[in-house]
């Protein structure tokens, strides 16, 4: 990879909101503060303050709807919408190592609202919207294995989802919502060695949601919408193996929204956008329904990437206000 240093809509799922947006696209730069990548942070409810939210590394470009995962001790973000409304198929990477971004193989084709999962040995790029405009959905896989220079096709969804989520559940990738053409899903899907099977239908039919898991098997679908932000939702999902039900709503219904697992917390949503403006709360489930609220993010935002590395959360980029809106922020918490 070659390193580089750069200085760095939500609601696909209604259009209407998307079309008026376009008309003031612009990238929001909200009031700077320090990077650094070890934040200050406590126990909640102990004697020091609560963790909270700083700031890390700028990402090298301004985007939001973009997909980003841990692999290797690394942060991958790959495709998104720039302020203009074009799709991306840039790929960058951040090296705690070298506290800095770095370009990463390009994607086969500017790609945006699409899921990145690792499975600990490659990384895989689902679903998403293609081509100009509002784009298509589309049923394309594409992997990523270590040190190759270009993404590989794979074994197609076994139909056409974009603003889906998904998450590797320790034996397989777990896909589930999002939008197929006309319409939004509730289908879940697994990835087999011979394909992808749907395993079963999320309680309620939503895109723009997040998944979290455990890597044990259990994999939490939070929040997401059922078309426009007045039909956000709060529903969380439990897909464990092949049964999936609903178990809980978190307090706060959003969209657009990313998500994190942490051992004591369980699946904490982030983010996301609501018809009074952009979300900041950061809101936490175990699978048997106990809650968990962390500190609400330093700039609100949606169509943003959540992951886990070295023991903290990062959440990076996203429109700091509903429809077509983009930034460069990373912020991260220590957890413990």
């Amino acid at each position: 990879m070659q390193a580089m240093r750069w200085r760095w809509l939500g609601a696909l799922g209604a259009l209407i909101l998307l079309s008026a947006a376009c008309g003031d696209q612009r990238s929001i730069e909200p009031a700077s503060s320090p990077a650094t990548s070890e934040p200050a942070t406590s126990e909640p409810g102990a004697s020091e303050p609560a963790a909270v939210w700083t700031r890390g590394p700028r990402a090298p470009i301004a985007l939001t709807e973009i997909a980003a995962a841990t692999h290797r001790g690394q942060i991958w973000v790959a495709g998104g919408l720039r302020g203009d409304g074009s799709a991306s198929g840039a790929v960058f990477v951040f090296d705690p190592g070298s506290n800095d971004w770095a370009e990463g193989p390009a994607l086969p084709e500017p790609i945006h609202h699409a899921a990145l999962v690792s499975d600990g040995d490659a990384l895989w790029l689902v679903g998403g919207y293609v081509g100009g405009g509002f784009g298509r959905p589309t049923a394309a896989v594409r992997r990523l294995d270590d040190d190759a220079t270009e993404w590989l096709d794979e074994r197609a969804l076994p139909e056409p989802r974009a603003a889906g989520a998904a998450a590797w559940d320790g034996s397989a990738i777990v896909y589930a919502g999002g939008v197929e053409p006309g319409a939004v899903a509730a289908d879940v899907f697994a990835q087999r060695e011979h394909g992808w099977d749907t395993i079963g239908r999320l309680s309620t039919a939503r895109e723009h949601l997040a998944a979290a898991s455990d890597g044990m098997g259990r994999t939490l679908f939070l929040g997401g919408r059922a078309g426009g932000l007045d039909r956000n939702l709060a529903a969380v999902d439990l897909v464990d193996g092949g049964a999936v039900r609903r178990i809980d709503d978190l307090p706060t219904r959003r969209g657009g929204v990313a998500a994190f697992w942490w051992p004591n917390l369980g699946g904490c949503l982030v983010g996301g956008e609501s018809p009074e403006g952009t979300n900041s709360e950061v809101e936490c489930t175990t699978v048997d329904g106990q809650q968990t609220r962390l500190a609400g993010l330093g700039v609100a935002r949606h169509g943003l990437g959540a992951v886990v590395l070295n023991g903290s959360a990062w959440v990076l980029l996203g429109g700091p206000e509903p429809g077509l809106f983009v930034s460069d922020v990373v912020e991260i918490m220590r957890l413990r």
